[in-house]
C-alpha cells in the first residue's frame, strides 16, 4: 500500500484515541472535584503539564483558571492537542482514506466530529461536563469496535492498530500522570486520600472492576499501578498495548526496528519496582516512558512513512 495512505490511517487511530483518552483524562480532574478536599486538589494547570501544552497556553491571553484551561483542551482548535483538533484531524484522515475503510464508520466519526463541534461553541460547565465528555469517550469506544468489526484485517489493520495503541499507551501514562501530582504533595495533606485518587484514576480508565477481579482486594497504589502497567491482559494497560504493537509489527515488513524500540521500553516496565515509585520517582518513571514511546513513534515514522529521511 501507499506510504501516506498507510501514514493517514495510522494518524486516524492515533487522533481518534487521543480524543478519546483526552476526555478521559478531563474526567480524571473532574473526579478529584468531587472526590478530594479542596486543600488536597491539584491545580488545573496540571492538564496542560500532562498534556504537553503549558507553554502552547502560556501563549494565549487570560489566566490559568479552570474556564480558560477548559475551554483550551476541549474547544481550542489553535490547540493541537484539544479534543476538537484532534477529531477535525480525524475526520480529515478518514475522509482521505474512505477507500480502504468502511463507509459506516465515515458517517459515524463526521457525526461525532458535528456533535462535539456544536458543544464547543457553548462551553463545558461542571453540571454538563461529564454527560459531554463521556458521550465522546463512548464513541470513540464505537468506532473503534465497527474498524475491527468490518474492516480487513490486512496491512491498513495493522497500521490502525499501531496508531491507536501507541497513542494509547502514551496517553494511559499521562492520565496516571495527574494522579502522582497529587500524591506527590510534599506536605502530606494528599497521604490520607491516595486509595481515592486511585479509584478515580481507574474509573477513568474503565479499569476498576478488572482491577478487583485481578487483584481480589481494595485498591492500593501499587497494586493499581502495576495493573495499569504491566497487567498483559486488560486492554488499557502499558504493557497489553506493546503487546499488541508488537503483534502489529511482526505482521508488516521492514519492522524488526520498530519491534526492537517496542521491546525496549517492554523491558523497562517489567524490571521496575512499583512498591519503590510515589511522590518524583514516579513522575520521572512516567517521563522516561513518554520520551521511549515517542521514540517508538520516530522509529515507525521513518520506517513506512518518510524511509527516504
Amino acid at each position: 500500500m501507499l506510504s501516506r495512505v498507510a501514514e493517514r490511517i495510522y494518524w486516524l487511530a492515533r487522533y481518534l484515541e487521543r480524543a478519546e483518552d483526552t476526555s478521559r483524562l478531563i474526567l480524571v480532574r473532574h473526579n478529584v472535584i468531587l472526590d478530594l478536599p479542596r486543600n488536597v486538589q491539584p491545580d488545573w494547570e496540571l492538564l496542560l503539564r500532562a498534556l504537553g501544552a503549558r507553554e502552547e497556553f502560556a501563549q494565549r491571553p487570560g489566566v490559568a483558571n479552570e474556564k480558560n484551561i477548559m475551554s483550551f483542551v476541549f474547544s481550542d482548535r489553535e490547540n493541537t492537542s484539544s479534543i476538537i483538533s484532534s477529531l477535525t484531524h480525524a475526520r480529515e484522515n478518514m475522509r482521505t482514506s474512505r477507500e480502504v475503510l468502511p463507509s459506516e464508520t465515515w458517517e459515524r466519526v463526521n457525526s461525532l466530529y458535528l456533535s462535539v463541534a456544536r458543544r464547543a461553541n457553548k462551553g463545558l460547565p461542571r453540571a454538563s461536563r461529564y454527560g459531554v465528555l463521556n458521550g465522546v469517550v463512548q464513541s470513540t469506544q464505537q468506532i473503534a469496535g465497527m474498524l475491527s468489526g468490518t474492516m480487513n484485517q490486512d496491512e491498513s489493520y495493522q497500521f490502525l492498530r499501531m496508531g491507536r495503541y501507541l497513542e494509547r499507551a502514551d496517553m494511559t501514562t499521562r492520565i496516571i500522570d495527574v494522579a502522582s501530582e497529587v500524591l506527590g504533595n510534599p506536605d502530606e495533606d494528599a497521604r490520607p486520600y491516595q486509595n481515592v485518587m486511585w479509584v478515580s484514576v481507574l474509573q477513568s480508565l474503565s479499569a476498576y472492576q478488572m482491577y478487583r477481579l485481578s487483584e481480589r482486594h481494595n485498591v492500593r497504589p501499587p497494586d493499581a499501578l502495576q495493573f495499569l502497567l504491566r497487567s498483559p491482559v486488560f486492554p488499557r494497560a502499558l504493557s497489553h498495548c506493546l503487546l499488541e504493537l508488537e503483534t502489529a509489527m511482526k505482521l508488516l515488513p521492514r519492522g524488526q526496528d520498530s519491534l526492537k524500540a517496542v521491546q525496549s521500553v517492554h523491558r523497562r516496565i517489567k524490571r521496575t519496582n512499583y512498591a519503590e515509585l510515589e511522590g518524583e520517582a514516579l513522575e520521572q518513571f512516567l517521563d522516561d516512558i513518554q520520551v521511549r514511546l515517542q521514540g517508538v513513534h520516530e522509529v515507525i515514522q521513518h520506517t513506512w512513512f518518510t524511509p527516504e529521511q
